[in-house]
């Protein structure tokens, strides 16, 4: 299954949901492979990489040359592979943006990696471009992380618009959970937004929530 950690919003905790999913699953005994598809490289530092000095070694090159990903792989101590981003990625919309097929770039390079792997968690990008597109056509499903703040419903009414769109190319794709987070038991407001949450998506908004931390 090929899961992508989805929000047009920065700073609402996709990264640490795609990672905290994917070492949940290691530690089950699953084969899983995390693909950082974040230009800002968060999964892969998060994971012990600098991007800085990863040459050879990146997601972009997978897309570039979809019949030699194994070569573009890390192993992490935690027991995940990883694609990890590179410097490359911040340039790579642009370098993309005349070819053709590019929305399927990489759907084509996952495909074949199935077969080797339970899941695949990717960790896009928190706007709308090229990778965010990228991710959501080669998803099965969607993990949205969503802060427990005012501007939060909208952000996911945005995000159901775009899945709307994306089902142009991708049919399958579905919502398979909402995960609270940054959540503050101090104040009511949270509550309310967690409680409006759970009205609205019912039960999509998983039970587990992600507290807020200073």
């Amino acid at each position: 299954m090929i899961i992508a950690t989805a929000m047009q919003k920065g700073g609402v905790g996709k990264t640490p949901t795609a990672l905290a999913l994917g070492s949940e699953l290691a530690h089950a005994g699953r084969r899983v492979l995390l693909v950082d598809l974040d230009p800002q490289s968060n999964l892969t530092e998060g994971l012990g990489f600098d991007p800085t000095r990863l040459e050879g070694s990146s997601i972009y090159e997978a897309m570039l040359h979809p019949d030699l990903t194994d070569n573009y792989m890390l192993h992490s101590e935690i027991g995940v592979d990883l694609l990890p981003a590179t410097l490359e990625l911040a340039g790579a919309e642009i370098a993309f943006a005349g070819r053709f097929g590019r929305e399927l770039l990489l759907r084509n390079t996952l495909a074949p990696l199935r077969r080797s792997y339970d899941f695949i968690i990717i960790d896009s990008p928190p706007s709308l471009g090229l990778f965010t597109v990228n991710a959501l056509t080669a998803a099965d499903s969607i993990i949205v992380p969503m802060q427990a703040h005012v501007f939060a419903l909208g952000a996911m009414a945005q995000l159901e618009n775009t899945i709307s769109m994306i089902r142009q190319l991708n049919p399958q794709l579905a919502i398979g959970g909402i995960v609270i987070t940054m959540v503050d038991r101090r104040t009511s407001v949270n509550a309310m937004i967690e409680q409006e949450a759970r009205d609205r998506y019912g039960d999509l908004v998983l039970k587990a929530t992600i507290p807020f931390s200073v």
